[in-house]
């Protein structure tokens, strides 16, 4: 874990002059943890109720992978100052890390309820409330994080994502909107402060970050930009998340476009393939629609999905023969399911099909 010194000295530089304390920040800064730990031991002998010296040496154990240490200078900041925000939110870390996710969530309430606020606590809230089934929560979670950091693209795919499994789609796709138009019209630098959200509702009026930082880990997140390479997986799901939104609509012409975009970002994801394939299927494009799920099935070949689909498009090309034989092979590992799930997409597949009018 990485310590920030400048909240550091930032802190310390407001606090009565303690040779021990500036000692630390000598140390620290040299990279002498060790030596940091030993020179704090020695202004909390000196100042036995200074909180925010058991906070410093706490985040600096951390560091070093003292848990138990770090643990006990958190409890003892706590226990010195009730509303001591940071102490909570480096602790909800440790239990997180100890997978007291209960514990997490309820030091990250009272680090929140204390005022240590910024975005990257309500992310880490809003993933804690998701593994709990509490999409509503985390969802509101997200949106304070926005309002908080209207710059991190990251938020806007994660909180999307959320809301189209809330069956929120016309918030997603703003948030979709959003995000791929930055991903499309940003240039790959570092952004300035603009925010990827141009609109601001009537009461939300001007967003600032008054969050009241002084020693610890900052719990910020880095705002991303089209070139680095975690953002790809978020922009690739977010295009075969809007595109799964107009197929639903209907428009199929935007839902293909979007399946394409995917598979540019991240050619190795088969489901993109797939995607596109039920697209290109119901436009009777089976020759395109084969050539995606074989592509699909290269990627992942043991996917009994895949194989389902793969006999379903031979049978609509008339190949009933070889569209047995990844029926076959499927039916011998479990009858039941597999039938099911062949019948089904079968007669899913020819209602789409286009008449001969059309």
């Amino acid at each position: 874990m990485k310590l920030l010194l400048p909240l550091f000295l930032i802190l310390f530089a407001q606090q009565p002059g303690d040779p021990d304390i500036d000692r630390a920040l000598v140390e620290l800064k040299a990279g002498n943890t060790v030596k940091a730990i030993a020179a704090i031991g020695d202004s909390i002998k000196k100042n036995p109720d200074h909180a925010d010296a058991y906070v410093l040496r706490g985040s600096i154990r951390m560091s070093a992978n003292d848990t138990a240490g770090a643990l006990a200078d958190f409890n003892k900041a706590i226990q010195l100052k009730p509303t001591k925000g940071e102490a909570y939110n480096e602790r909800a870390i440790i239990r997180l890390m100890a997978q007291d996710i209960s514990g997490a969530n309820k030091d990250l309430d009272a680090a929140i309820t204390n005022g240590f606020i910024n975005d990257g606590i309500y992310l880490l809230r809003a993933q804690l409330r998701q593994q709990q089934g509490d999409l509503k929560g985390a969802i509101a979670d997200l949106d304070e994080a926005i309002k908080l950091n209207p710059n991190n693209p990251q938020t806007y795919g994660y909180r999307a994502g959320l809301l189209s499994d809330s069956k929120e789609m016309d918030r997603a796709l703003i948030d979709l909107n959003y995000l791929l138009t930055w991903y499309e019209t940003e240039p790959n630098t570092r952004r300035d402060n603009k925010p990827i959200n141009p609109v601001k509702t009537a009461n939300e009026g001007e967003v600032k970050n008054n969050t009241p930082f002084t020693i610890g880990i900052d719990a910020k997140t880095v705002n991303g930009t089209p070139a680095d390479k975690e953002m790809l997986p978020i922009i690739a799901a977010s295009y075969v998340r809007r595109g799964l939104i107009h197929s639903a609509r209907d428009n199929s012409d935007a839902a293909i476009a979007d399946f394409t975009k995917s598979i540019r970002v991240e050619p190795k994801n088969p489901w993109a393939y797939y995607d596109r394939a039920n697209e290109l299927e119901g436009k009777g494009d089976l020759e395109a629609a084969l050539a995606d799920v074989n592509r699909a099935i290269q990627l992942e070949p043991l996917n009994g999905n895949l194989r389902v689909e793969h006999g379903v498009i031979l049978t609509l090309m008339g190949n009933t023969k070889e569209a047995q034989v990844d029926f076959d092979m499927l039916l011998r590992t479990d009858t039941n399911v597999w039938q099911k799930r062949i019948d089904e997409r079968l007669e899913a597949v020819k209602k789409k099909l286009p008449t001969p009018e059309e």
